[in-house]
């Protein structure tokens, strides 16, 4: 009998958490300066991509994924994220073509960066698809997770440690690729999900103050080491403050399988709408730019700093609050836009 928890019953935890996480990604976003001279930036960029990432891989269903064609894969990632992907990824490169064209710096190198490498965070989606092709081939293939996921968290390590001048230049040129040093937590997240990865979870998790105790003092390792500059300490810390976080995270979501999606209208106001963002993060994470993509645009954020702000602010709470709005109330919508 498996132990594997169910995975058709949809987890309002897993909404919380992606809604708190989505929180961070806006304002990581809105904060301007550079990450590794901003430090609210840069406590932000240090976990919330790996976390979410950690689970969107936990939330796949991997005996669904196994069973389905190439093809079968393809169409459902072309209507669940594909399409409303492609129709931001129009809006917002067609502003900066027409943008480059009146500036006259419009040419074919620069539609073809853009097509490799989309605007700014755009690149999510299609490297998400490219994660879970992955994943599929290494269920069709039989390949043990367990393998795949320490080969992987070693070219993190990789990564996370040493500068690319210090790489041979393939080397470099492989492991500098989002689709490749974030697969690992992709990985985790999905092999916390099988028979193996629950019952060594619970191994790990046994005693209750270790892992926070991981994380606090990762993090302030981390944390201490602010700027660019890459070492094997501050690249241990991140990885194992990001791993166990990703552990505790699939945790406490398994300890609230049950509950029904109604309960959460008893939390308060302020978890009703996290998770409501939790449920629609795709076409949130898509949008919410915008403001700051107008205002960059006419370089307010440099001219007029308060503005900047206070314009964001309010931009992408209209954006957030009209996408909660609408959700379920038009089919065509729902497909475009959220992907349902």
């Amino acid at each position: 009998m498996s132990n594997r928890p169910p995975i058709t019953a949809r987890n309002p935890r897993v909404d919380l958490l992606r809604g708190w996480l989505i929180l961070l990604v806006i304002v990581g976003h809105i904060v301007l300066g550079s990450v590794h001279e901003q430090f609210v930036r840069y406590a932000i960029y240090a976990f919330h991509m790996p976390l979410f990432i950690g689970l969107t891989g936990y939330v796949l269903n991997p005996d669904k994924l196994a069973n389905s064609s190439l093809f079968s894969v393809g169409v459902r990632y072309w209507w669940r994220v594909g399409l409303p992907f492609l129709i931001a990824f129009s809006f917002f490169t067609g502003i900066l073509f027409l943008h480059a064209q009146e500036e006259m710096r419009f040419n074919s190198d620069m539609v073809l960066g853009y097509l490799v490498t989309p605007y700014y965070h755009l690149w999510f989606v299609p490297t998400l698809i490219l994660w879970v092709l992955g994943f599929w081939l290494l269920l069709k293939l039989r390949f043990p997770l367990v393998l795949a996921l320490l080969g992987s968290l070693a070219v993190t390590a990789v990564w996370s440690m040493f500068a690319s001048a210090a790489l041979p230049d393939l080397v470099a040129l492989l492991v500098s690729k989002k689709v490749v040093y974030f697969f690992s937590f992709f990985l985790l997240g999905a092999w916390l999900r099988t028979d193996a990865g629950s019952r060594w979870l619970r191994s790990v998790t046994m005693i209750n103050v270790l892992p926070p105790a991981v994380i606090l003092i990762s993090a302030a390792i981390y944390l201490m080491h602010i700027g660019p500059e890459k070492s094997v300490l501050k690249g241990v810390a991140w990885l194992m403050m990001n791993c166990v976080l990703i552990l505790i995270s699939v945790k406490w979501i398994q300890a609230h399988v049950s509950v029904k999606a109604n309960k959460t209208t008893q939390q308060g106001l302020i978890n009703h709408t996290l998770v409501a963002m939790g449920r629609v993060s795709l076409p949130i994470y898509l949008w919410h730019v915008v403001p700051m993509f107008l205002l960059k645009g006419w370089d307010i954020h440099q001219t007029q700093t308060w503005l900047y702000y206070v314009a964001s602010v309010v931009g992408v709470s209209l954006i957030v609050a009209i996408l909660l709005k609408m959700e379920g109330k038009n089919r065509l919508t729902d497909k475009l836009v959220y992907g349902n």
